[in-house]
């Protein structure tokens, strides 16, 4: 504390207008530990020659033989900008017995130092060692050492980073060529040169289900998801039926028989056709037929099944003789039977899937998504086995035979 008074008093002084300020005075003064940040910013901020007041303060001129006899200065501009390399290793050269004697102890020292901890650079210049030289203490020069660790770290991960964005952007410009000329990768992890299986690209399977598909919407056919159920959905319930609708038409696609999808009575100023458009329609392959009318508008009334888990009457099998519908509804927050009022209300046929005929229902309700109703129907129609449909359904929901 009195050290720190003593400060006070000197700077005092020197914040005085009548005062004559030499680098000398500052010298000194940053070598004494009690030096704080509010010192430095009274001396930047009282001194009338950092005011724009040069002609009140008299700042004599140092020649140049008392800078040389100066060492801190010297020592101040190197911690910033180091020499050059010639004039570092002319220094070096040039030293005396003492000095050289000191320059190869520190030289052991940071071989030590690599040895033990390694936060040593692996390289030293010249100006590096001169500025090492100069360092007045062991716990200084290895400060000194980490940061040009750090510095030496930090260059090599640009480095690494740059040759890395290179070896990209080759392998995009080889791809991109490869794309143009239409050459197809070598694989040998999956195949040796002499295989006898040809190898197909992603592109080519989406081809060949877009064609099954296109062919389904001439040909096949229809299966009706019954889109006017927003009115009993939450948000949250509309985003999760367009999720489902999404998987509903990729296993559509991917079945080698597929139906073809009709989504009636779906508003445009509705809550789930903006999510629709977001995530389906926008897509160049998305083959189905999408309209704001009903399916008494489009088909006849006695061709229609309207499938309910809570009709009475079990489906027999999937027939192409019938056109069966399918509620976009989720209905977790509402238990009530609305399809089936709806099908009954409409006087159209209705049925629900044969459960528990050939399944042990273990626990929950019997409502299915709608992805896994498109699976058994598929299933069903290309094999008319019931057992083979039903594996679509989670094992989570059947009741295990120990119990």
């Amino acid at each position: 504390m009195a050290s720190l008074n003593i400060i006070r008093t000197r700077t005092r002084s020197l914040f005085s207008p009548n005062s004559h300020l030499t680098m000398m005075n500052v010298i000194n003064l940053c070598k004494n530990k009690c030096f704080s940040r509010h010192v430095r910013n009274r001396l930047a901020v009282h001194h009338p020659i950092h005011r724009g007041d040069h002609k009140q303060v008299q700042v004599p001129v140092m020649s140049q033989s008392t800078l040389s006899n100066v060492p801190q200065l010297d020592i101040i501009k190197r911690e910033n900008d180091e020499k050059s390399e010639e004039d570092a290793s002319e220094i070096l050269r040039n030293l005396s017995t003492e000095d050289a004697k000191k320059l190869k102890i520190i030289k052991l020292e940071f071989e030590v130092l690599g040895h033990m901890n390694g936060m040593v650079p692996q390289t030293m210049t010249d100006a590096q060692w001169l500025v090492a030289f100069e360092k007045a203490s062991r716990h200084q020069r290895l400060q000194y050492y980490k940061f040009l660790k750090k510095k030496e770290n930090y260059v090599k991960k640009e480095k690494e980073k740059r040759q890395q964005r290179l070896h990209q952007q080759r392998q995009q410009q080889q791809q991109e060529e490869d794309k143009k000329n239409d050459v197809i990768p070598e694989s040998p992890q999956l195949f040796s040169k002499n295989s006898i299986f040809m190898f197909l690209r992603d592109t080519t399977v989406d081809k060949a289900g877009n064609y099954r598909l296109a062919n389904a919407m001439m040909y096949g056919t229809p299966l009706i998801f019954d889109m006017d159920y927003e009115q009993f959905m939450r948000d949250q319930d509309c985003s999760n039926l367009v999720d489902q609708l999404l998987m509903v038409h990729g296993k559509n696609r991917d079945s080698m028989d597929p139906f073809h999808l009709i989504f009636t009575s779906l508003n445009p100023k509705g809550k789930v056709f903006p999510m629709m458009e977001k995530r389906l329609l926008q897509g160049q392959h998305f083959l189905a037929t999408v309209t704001d009318r009903s399916y008494l508008d489009l088909f006849p009334s006695e061709k229609l099944v309207y499938l309910s888990p809570h009709a009475p009457n079990a489906l027999k099998e999937v027939s192409s003789d019938d056109i069966y519908i399918v509620g976009g509804f989720i209905d977790k927050a509402y238990g009530k039977p609305v399809s089936f009022a709806r099908a009954k209300a409409q006087g159209i046929r209705s049925a629900k899937l044969p459960l528990d005929h050939f399944l042990l229902w273990g626990c929950g309700s019997k409502n299915l998504t709608l992805d896994q109703m498109m699976g058994i129907l598929l299933e069903q129609r290309r094999s008319k086995d019931w057992n083979k449909a039903f594996k679509e359904v989670p094992i989570r929901k059947m009741k295990r035979e120990d119990k």
